[in-house]
């Protein structure tokens, strides 16, 4: 979404260790499940985030320093019912590079289609000012005489997502995910952002041991 940076893919590898209460993974950091019943689950976990940018992306973005920083959250699910699942999730940044909070509120629907499982999730996520103006906003010590000052405030953020997988073998999938997240005219308004959409595409080959 940021000003004259080009969409780019990349090959990442995925490692995850999974048992009954803890999840560990390169992606999700670690995850436990403080308690999981027949409608609800609820869990605490620690995950880190890659910085939204480098100064080197685009010129628009020169002198701009961001981090990779790491949430900490408490997530908690219902299933209201068979295959629809509500999902709630605050994060809090624990690196102290800007102390910001975030709220994410959804709900998924799981379709089986010819066999196949479709699963669709919608919702929004809401961003406090601080974290809102790490990720799109111009500090006063970054103003030059092309780029403002300018402070988003909070931002709703909504987004809708659909994944499925297939299996090869008992041990090897396919997965893929595409995920449209939408941006607020508060958050499109900053002199570094010229879009107001940014779409994740994921493809992926599993192998569970």
């Amino acid at each position: 979404v940021y000003a004259n940076v080009k969409s780019s893919s990349a090959i990442m590898p995925s490692i995850s260790y999974r048992s009954n209460k803890l999840n560990v993974s390169v992606q999700e950091g670690l995850a436990y499940k403080v308690t999981s019943g027949d409608k609800v689950s609820v869990g605490v976990s620690i995950r880190p985030n890659f910085r939204p940018y480098k100064s080197s992306d685009s010129a628009d973005l020169a002198g701009m320093t961001r981090d990779m920083y790491v949430d900490g959250s408490l997530k908690a699910s219902y299933e209201v019912s068979r295959g629809l699942t509500a999902k709630l999730k605050l994060e809090t940044e624990l690196t102290n590079k800007f102390n910001g909070h975030s709220l994410d509120i959804s709900i998924s629907q799981f379709i089986p289609i010819f066999g196949q499982p479709l699963i669709l999730q919608t919702g929004a996520k809401w961003y406090d000012t601080k974290r809102t103006n790490y990720l799109y906003g111009v500090n006063a010590s970054e103003v030059t005489a092309q780029r403002a000052e300018y402070t988003p405030g909070s931002a709703l953020l909504p987004y809708i997502s659909a994944s499925t997988f297939y299996s090869l073998t008992n041990q090897t999938s396919l997965f893929a995910n595409v995920n449209i997240n939408l941006l607020p005219r508060n958050v499109v308004d900053s002199l570094i952002v010229d879009r107001n959409s940014v779409v994740l595409t994921v493809l992926g080959l599993n192998y569970s041991f």
